[in-house]
């Protein structure tokens, strides 16, 4: 692959040039267009400044879509075979003088695109592709494209990130699908190092001979080792797709790597063979590991929004994530209770996430019939008392924290959180002695639970 050109190594003139076109965008975009054409076609590999240029063309002519024309007419102009280097040079010229009229231009971006894939600049060609994207976005053909491309470049992290995103628009593709598995497989070989000198047994024999290393570096051995097994099980995979013990240990190293993505598309693949297709265990892997995944990105935009609390734009997308996140798991455990109606377990963690979207009354009856089930009845109880006292039935919540309470002989936690309920509904009723008693029995084993030290030392003072 040829080394790529930035700006920095540009002649310090051309430097010069590029910085004030790029403080002219604003104020004269047609100005920044013309300096950086010239420096483009002086210097066609570098993409740093081509990028710049386009930039200026779109707020040129207001970044627009490509028109009709250019879509009835695209697949003609950019599918030319491009012979050698020479030509495609040519062709990367005559698709900038059509690009300077229109940077959407689908005939001159597949040109382009083309020209660079022939000269092994595929930066080039991605960034392209990634035009015809913005031009046609309904256009499966040009996300797999450009995810392609980037591969080519080995640029695996962005490759996931693109075909992600095709994946959120397209669901289920096959052909993105792919290039996702790809990509992932190709960054863990990379990652690993497991492409270089020697196979794949001579790396693994020279891994096991770090037993003495501190546990930083066996996490590190454990990642390296999980590398090398993803790259061989694909292969397997490949050979026998069929195979679903294959796609699980695939699995379960992407998990050692941390990489949920991967484990989740390793997991639909397995979910479309023959016997994936009838196995619930699959999909409840599945359905957790994208619960995972949502929680770890809801986190991270939580904690972007907690760090520039004013981004008004950053809250809007941490809150809508988040409302998704609620939703999904929702929409899980819905379709769950319908399809097994009998797993009270399924119930109630339908019941928790009803109650906790405020959704009273679909909580209660959910939490109603999970309380058949011996492992989750006593919290299941709890929560169901919670409903009654949010929709103010204080005496039914009373009710069944006693029956709860009755049935626990040992002050575990769920009882502490069982009485500490039953004090609040008393209070709730009037009934303050009732309630004090219910605190100072957890106070008796356990003065620092919650804020009962504090509800007891009061009664007391008023006495």
């Amino acid at each position: 692959m040829p080394s790529k050109v930035t700006l920095s190594t540009l002649d310090p003139r051309l430097q010069r040039q590029a910085d004030n076109a790029e403080k002219a965008l604003r104020t004269n975009p047609q100005y920044a267009a013309e300096i950086m054409a010239g420096i483009v076609s002086r210097n066609p590999e570098c993409l740093e400044a081509r990028k710049l240029l386009r930039k200026a063309q779109r707020l040129v002519h207001g970044g627009g879509a490509a028109g009709g024309l250019g879509k009835l007419f695209g697949g003609l102009f950019g599918g030319g075979k491009i012979k050698d280097a020479e030509s495609a040079r040519k062709a990367i010229d005559t698709a900038e003088q059509k690009l300077a009229q229109n940077p959407n231009d689908i005939a001159a971006n597949k040109q382009l695109a083309a020209a660079g894939e022939k000269l092994g600049w595929f930066d080039l060609a991605a960034f392209a592709y990634e035009s015809l994207v913005i031009a046609d976005p309904k256009n499966t053909d040009y996300f797999a494209s450009w995810g392609n491309a980037l591969l080519k470049d080995e640029n695996y992290d962005e490759a996931i990130k693109v075909i992600d995103e095709g994946l959120k628009r397209f669901p289920g593709n096959g052909d993105l699908q792919e290039i996702a598995r790809r990509a992932s497989v190709q960054k863990t070989v990379k990652k690993g190092n497991w492409e270089n000198e020697g196979d794949f047994k001579s790396k693994a024999k020279d891994l096991g001979s770090a037993a003495a290393l501190d546990n930083q570096s066996r996490i590190v051995q454990d990642a390296e080792a999980a590398a090398r097994i993803v790259a061989e099980l694909e292969q397997k995979i490949a050979a026998d797709p069929e195979n679903v013990d294959y796609y699980r240990e695939a699995v379960k190293n992407y998990l050692v790597l941390n990489d949920l993505s991967s484990a989740i598309r390793t997991l639909q693949r397995a979910r479309e063979t023959n016997l994936g297709r009838a196995d619930a265990a699959l999909e409840k892997h599945e359905n957790e590991l994208n619960m995972q995944l949502y929680d770890q990105q809801v986190a991270a935009l939580k904690e972007q929004t907690e760090a520039d609390p004013q981004n008004a734009e950053l809250r809007g997308q941490y809150e809508q994530l988040a409302a998704n996140a609620r939703a999904y798991r929702l929409q899980v455990y819905q379709d769950l209770v319908d399809r097994y109606p009998n797993d009270y377990g399924y119930r109630y963690n339908l019941g928790v996430l009803l109650y906790e979207n405020d959704r009273n009354d679909d909580a209660i009856q959910q939490l109603q019939i999970a309380q058949r089930n011996p492992k989750n009845r006593h919290s299941a109880m709890l929560y169901l008392a919670r409903a009654f006292i949010r929709g103010g039935k204080f005496d039914l919540a009373v009710d069944q924290l006693k029956d709860a309470r009755g049935e626990l002989p040992v002050m575990s936690d769920i009882k502490k959180e069982i009485i500490y309920e039953l004090a609040g509904a008393y209070e709730k009723l009037g009934k303050r002695e009732e309630a004090l008693d219910e605190y100072k029995s957890i106070y008796k084993v356990d003065a620092s639970y919650k804020d009962v030290a504090d509800k007891i030392n009061q009664f007391y003072a008023k006495q």
